[in-house]
């Protein structure tokens, strides 16, 4: 299940990135978005020793500042171990260090689900739910970040949502549109990415009513499992536990910022 995982993992960031591999590295680029985090890193997929790991850490990050780039995002492969030391060593050159966890939960749970009928979710197959999706992403993004940014980071979603591979999975109460997220399907894997719920809406049951929908639709294809990624420290992490979700793997995220 883990190499599934992995390469769902892949599959979901070259849907919006290109690719250049190098060795011990992958390095991933969108050029449309060029300044959006989850596109734009680097990848270490292996690490002849602890010493080549923190020069390359460190021949990064001059490079970076040589180049007047706005940041620096590195991400260690989740079958690479590290350790406290190196989260300090990281810490020292200025990177906000993270731990990614991998959650997996069986698509039977969904079956434990009562519906809500405060809300429903629709699919985003059709452009009118795509479109409500997007707008509504924005409308989140726009209060946590730069509204300019949120308008292109739409912007490219939709790009990628036209192909079909992608598909935001949309809620709506009262025929407004609250919280969406996304379903990419891999064989017998289905990945939620980029969920959340209006700030008003929160604590409705909405954002269980949008994964049991999500997951009664993988069953039906076949699939057997979904997977997220989450911070460890973040909050809605223990509502995927009670749902189900258990961690499965984790990887170490480091992210410099000019400013």
């Amino acid at each position: 299940m883990l190499t599934n995982i992995f390469t769902l993992q892949e599959r979901y960031a070259l849907a919006f990135s290109t690719r250049t591999e190098h060795p011990q590295v992958r390095v991933y680029r969108d050029e449309s978005v060029p300044d959006m985090y989850s596109h734009n890193y680097t990848e270490v997929m292996s690490v002849p020793t602890q010493d080549w790991l923190q020069a390359y850490i460190e021949q990064e990050l001059r490079r970076a500042k040589e180049q007047q780039l706005g940041h620096l995002k590195l991400e260690l492969h989740p079958s690479l171990p590290f350790s406290e030391e190196f989260v300090s060593f990281a810490t020292q050159l200025g990177f906000e260090v993270n731990t990614m966890l991998y959650m997996l939960a069986p698509l039977e749970v969904a079956d434990k689900l009562a519906p809500n009928p405060q809300c429903s979710v629709l699919r985003g197959d059709s452009t009118d739910v795509m479109e409500a999706g997007i707008r509504c992403l924005t409308a989140y993004d726009s209060v946590m970040i730069n509204p300019d940014f949120a308008v292109r980071k739409a912007n490219r979603k939709r790009a990628v949502y036209e192909t079909g591979e992608i598909i935001p999975y949309v809620c709506f109460v009262d025929q407004e549109p609250v919280g969406a997220c996304e379903w990419h399907l891999y064989k017998e894997l289905v990945r939620m990415e980029e969920f959340f719920i209006l700030d008003a809406w929160q604590r409705r049951g909405l954002g269980t009513e949008i994964i049991r929908v999500m997951m009664q639709d993988a069953k039906k294809l076949g699939a057997t499992h979904m997977y997220l990624t989450t911070y460890a420290d973040d909050t809605p992490q223990e509502m995927y536990r009670k749902l189900g979700f258990q961690e499965v793997g984790r990887h170490l995220e480091m992210i410099w910022r000019k400013n």
